[in-house]
């Protein structure tokens, strides 16, 4: 419970009243049968927590009926007054920098930090100059640091991201004797809520690859790279793979599941243009490999699931996978799909550690294409997976997963009757402290925004 739960206030909560939280879950992206993933993330939080508070999940459009929580959408400031009834907002990205408004004495706020935007931002951003990164880097800190002063309850999408995030939390002067002694392991300061699976099994609904797709003959081996084509992802190394493979055998296909991102506002990066040419220059293009033109909607994913063989990931190096959730794994992981990709991040740690798939090297295509042709060919191996990815799968239901924001919830005393203590006037706004950084500069920030978090 955060450090101002003991104050009164004539609306308090407590742990029989759930009738009483008013949780309003805000997406900035359209909840839509095709959403990527902070979408997802809304839509679902909202189905999972429905039995916990009474849900409201704003968004600024939607196409989707609601299950057992209300929907509504939004346009720019009205937003602040349709919340108005929530006394409990969980909200994610530039949200709380964008509506200042949100935050209010008599609420409880839940911030979602499963995305480490700083470190998304590097690669994504390398190729333009020093002083645009710099720029960027200073709008997403100053939301950064906003929402760490704000915020009473956070959560994040693994144990590594959350040590990140402690090192942020510290920095912003949340770490206090009084937070430490209320709770020294902190989890009521932060906590992990991972990306999430469906509670059901998947089960398909019709055919879209074998025998369907020109380039897809019904025998072959389908190798799926789920999700879009990111700068921070390396899709170049998979399909080098291919190159190696179409040498000796044309019975396995590399499928990039969405390469057109479902929000117009999200601009086609550089790694697409990059991977396209490539794959034009081994002469894989539309053979080989495949490009699938548009998003696939949310609920259509699972057919692409249940047809591939295998699921496909890449990785860089870098600092970004290092605080990584790659969310399009999980999917693999729901449709027991034996995934190679390369070591660095939280879940190829894990596929290495279960045995739910083979982990390469970073950029060894050699390595990679070893590890496609042995899964493709060795049954025991790949039945040996799927039964791993079977028990995994389990860990990550949205109903198992909610379990720390359902026992915020469920644990919350009365409203806090002013903004969250914290040690010092901490903070980033450039060199120094400049409040106001993100509201003078909000048409630059919402475009690093909707390029950021429009995954």
């Amino acid at each position: 419970m955060p450090e101002a739960a003991s104050r009164s206030s004539a609306d308090g909560l407590g742990p029989a009243a759930a009738s009483r939280i008013r949780l309003g879950i805000i997406s900035h992206q359209p909840i839509a049968g095709s959403m990527s993933g902070p979408a997802i993330r809304c839509w679902e939080f909202a189905r999972a927590l429905a039995g916990e508070a009474d849900v409201t999940l704003f968004a600024p459009a939607h196409d989707l009926e609601p299950e057992g929580f209300r929907l509504e959408t939004y346009a720019g400031n009205d937003l602040v007054k349709k919340t108005g009834n929530c006394n409990v907002l969980l909200a994610q990205g530039f949200i709380l920098s964008q509506y200042p408004q949100l935050r209010r004495p008599g609420r409880y706020l839940i911030v979602d930090v499963y995305v480490p935007m700083t470190l998304e931002a590097l690669p994504q951003y390398e190729h333009a100059g020093l002083a645009e990164q710099n720029r960027v880097q200073e709008s997403i800190l100053e939301a950064i640091f906003d929402q760490l002063g704000c915020g009473h309850f956070f959560i994040c999408a693994s144990e590594r991201q959350r040590d990140f995030w402690l090192g942020c939390l510290t920095a912003a002067g949340r770490i206090t004797p009084a937070a430490f002694r209320q709770d020294p392991s902190l989890r009521r300061l932060i906590d992990v809520v991972p990306f999430g699976l469906p509670d059901k099994p998947p089960v398909a609904t019709g055919r879209v690859l074998k025998g369907i797709h020109p380039a897809i003959g019904e025998n072959d081996k389908v190798l799926l790279w789920g999700g879009g084509i990111y700068n921070w992802l390396d899709p170049l190394t998979p399909i080098r793979a291919m190159a190696i493979l179409a040498k000796k055998r044309s019975d396995i296909k590399l499928f990039f599941l969405g390469a057109r991102h479902p929000d117009p506002h999200v601009p086609r990066m550089k790694a697409y243009d990059e991977a396209i040419a490539l794959s034009r220059e081994l002469r894989l293009i539309d053979r080989s490999v495949i490009f699938n033109d548009h998003w696939v909607p949310y609920n259509e994913r699972v057919n692409y699931l249940l047809e591939a063989d295998l699921g496909a990931g890449g990785n860089y190096p870098h600092i970004e996978t290092r605080f990584a959730f790659r969310t399009r794994i999980l999917d693999c992981i729901w449709a027991s799909l034996p995934v190679v990709t390369a070591g660095g991040d939280s879940l190829s740690d894990l596929i290495e550690r279960h045995g739910l798939g083979l982990v390469t090297p970073s950029g060894d295509a050699q390595a990679y294409a070893y590890a496609v042709e042995r899964l493709v060919d060795d049954d025991g191996l790949r039945e040996r997976c799927r039964q791993q990815l079977k028990d995994a799968a389990k860990e990550f239901v949205w109903s198992q997963v909610t379990l720390p924001l359902k026992q915020f919830l469920s644990s919350l005393g009365p409203l806090p009757a002013e903004p969250v203590a914290r040690i010092g006037n901490f903070g980033y706004s450039g060199h120094l402290a400049r409040p106001g950084f993100f509201s003078r500069n909000a048409r630059r920030a919402r475009r690093v925004w909707r390029r950021l978090l429009g995954r």
